[in-house]
């Protein structure tokens, strides 16, 4: 995996490391832009207390778990402690690309197998959502909502809506204020701790 790593202009250099107290020190001394974090390496209570420990050292550094298809309460800890991505371990090489790319551009990443697993209330009518809020969200919200959870720019979801960019700004602003969240980040996060996503 790492010889597919380097043969990409993402990656300067990869580090395999397979015990904490070396993740740690490697983490103090070399600070990373990306961390994967595997699941057969580490035990999953284990995980939440090596993010815990990663992000105090740098809260910057953009945390990647590829976990054994874990269950969606998982998943929606995992984010709340302050992982920018999951992927379950069946995630192929061209996925895992395109969630480092899209947290290049500052967004979440969630792989399509568990995002799965969490947008099935799209197929709903969504009363769980609107009995808990006093102004829902907007059947067009929900879909820009889904596609900002799918790592998306405002750009390629005007493409992919047909709507023009500075409407999904508009949504998007929409759905900020709806949710009291700041940014995408927030937006991804309440959706998972408030299970607008569920399994």
């Amino acid at each position: 995996m790492s010889t597919l790593f380097l043969q990409t202009d993402l990656f300067k250099t990869v580090n395999i490391i397979n015990y904490t107290d070396s993740l740690l020190d490697d983490v103090k001394q070399n600070t990373p832009n990306f961390l994967m974090i595997g699941s057969s390496v580490f035990a999953r209570t284990e995980i939440y207390e090596i993010v815990d420990s990663i992000l105090k050292i740098d809260p910057k550094i953009k945390i990647i778990i590829v976990g054994q298809n874990y269950e969606v309460h998982v998943i929606r800890k995992l984010f709340s402690k302050g992982i920018r991505s999951y992927l379950d371990q069946d995630s192929n090489y061209e996925e895992f690309l395109k969630c480092v790319q899209t947290l290049h551009q500052g967004n979440v990443y969630i792989c399509e197998s568990a995002k799965e697993q969490m947008i099935s209330f799209l197929s709903n009518d969504n009363k769980k959502y609107t009995r808990c809020n006093k102004e829902p969200i907007t059947k067009r919200e929900m879909e820009v909502l889904k596609l900002v959870c799918d790592g998306l720019s405002s750009k390629d979801i005007g493409d992919k809506l047909f709507i023009s960019v500075n409407t999904v700004e508009t949504h998007r602003k929409r759905i900020l204020m709806k949710l009291n969240v700041k940014n995408t980040v927030g937006v991804v996060k309440y959706a998972l701790e408030n299970n607008i996503f569920e399994d």
